[in-house]
């Protein structure tokens, strides 16, 4: 995050610099060099409120293959507000021998019924205290049946999962084998 702070700072310093060799250097009118830094210096203000707004919200990429599941959202759909509803899911992702690594990123997914009861088995296991990974899975037997195109991420034309379409499943993760206790006396 912090690094992120530090390279938006660099870019507004480089441009401010580009604009004042303009200012100071080229044959324009005050009155167009001074239109010019006002433009710029609201760029700036609307930039960094963007910024602020989209510090924290989830993502709409897919969704990893594999991953460790940290926390559960459901938002259920509203009729009245016609709001479609969406599940959020916070993961880490898992590297080839399935240990959890980098920071954790929140992804957002359309509702449907079959997500939504997925998602509401999961997340009473997480509340119980249980380890669980996840994998996407695209409901299908046969291969040739998947649409690469199919995106749970989209709005699909009906509330049932289709087949083909991306989903995801999850599993219980045994705990860490330790190594027995020792006791040492001196």
């Amino acid at each position: 995050m912090i690094e992120e702070r530090i390279l938006l700072v660099s870019a507004y310093v480089a441009v401010t610099a580009i604009l004042l060799c303009f200012c100071f250097f080229s044959k324009f009118s005050n009155s167009l060099k001074t239109v010019v830094v006002l433009i710029m210096a609201s760029f700036y203000f609307i930039t960094w409120l963007g910024y602020k707004q989209v510090l924290g919200w989830p993502t709409a990429e897919e969704i990893p293959e594999e991953f460790r599941l940290i926390w559960i959202a459901i938002d259920e759909p509203d009729k009245m507000t016609k709001d479609q509803g969406g599940i959020y899911l916070w993961v880490k992702s898992l590297d080839q021998i399935g240990i959890p690594f980098g920071k954790p990123r929140a992804y957002n997914l359309v509702w449907n019924e079959e997500n939504h009861k997925r998602a509401q088995t999961a997340l009473a296991k997480l509340k119980d205290g249980t380890r669980l990974n996840g994998r996407k899975t695209y409901g299908v037997l046969d291969s040739e049946k998947i649409d690469e195109r199919a995106n749970l991420y989209e709005e699909s034309v009906s509330d049932q999962t289709q087949e083909g379409n991306p989903s995801f499943e999850f599993q219980e993760v045994s705990p860490p084998s330790l190594p027995p206790k020792t006791n040492f006396r001196n």
